[in-house]
């Protein structure tokens, strides 16, 4: 498995083509890759097919109860609550899968805040800006905007430490 050029480790996940040069580059056996920590994306030679990669970064299995409305620049769609609660269940450092009794459409914009468990005690982690990618049946996929770099960190350490005995896949 290669290893992540900016951060040095090992934790890279086979991430999707991107244009006719990453396609070519298939034929030589070059692949793109996404750092799961740093989020670097870099090209590297693997022996073998490639895969067709559904997402660049890897969920990690989560139960964090978590609050979200709307962002703070922005007002409260009509009909929406100032502020409703969820459980995120899956994690990655750039977004997640929360389930709420609370519909959201596609494209709304929401401010998250959670605590995970292992840091209990210490202030939520925020995401300032997280748009809702997909939803079905009350589970719904956000993508993470904004973050704050202190709040980023924490979540590169939960995906560390979850990831850090785990053979990440290639597929």
């Amino acid at each position: 498995m290669p290893v992540c050029p900016r951060c040095g480790i090992s934790m890279v996940r086979e991430a999707a083509r991107h244009g006719a040069w990453e396609r070519l580059l298939r034929g030589l056996c070059i692949h793109p890759f996404r750092c799961q920590l740093c989020d670097c994306r870099f090209l590297a030679s693997r022996v073998g097919p490639g895969t067709n990669a559904h997402r660049d970064y890897e969920r990690v299995l989560v139960r964090y109860p978590a609050f979200f409305s709307a962002p703070s620049d922005e007002p409260v769609s009509p009909g929406r609550t100032q502020g409703s609660e969820g459980v995120i269940v899956n994690l990655s450092i750039r977004g997640c899968l929360m389930r709420s009794e609370v519909p959201l459409s596609r494209g709304t914009v929401l401010r998250l805040a959670f605590t995970p468990t292992e840091y209990r005690g210490s202030r939520p982690i925020t995401i300032e800006q997280a748009v809702v990618r997909s939803g079905e049946d009350g589970t719904f996929g956000l993508e993470f905007r904004r973050v704050h770099e202190g709040d980023e960190t924490i979540l590169r350490e939960i995906i560390r430490s979850r990831l850090h005995h785990r053979v990440m896949p290639v597929s």
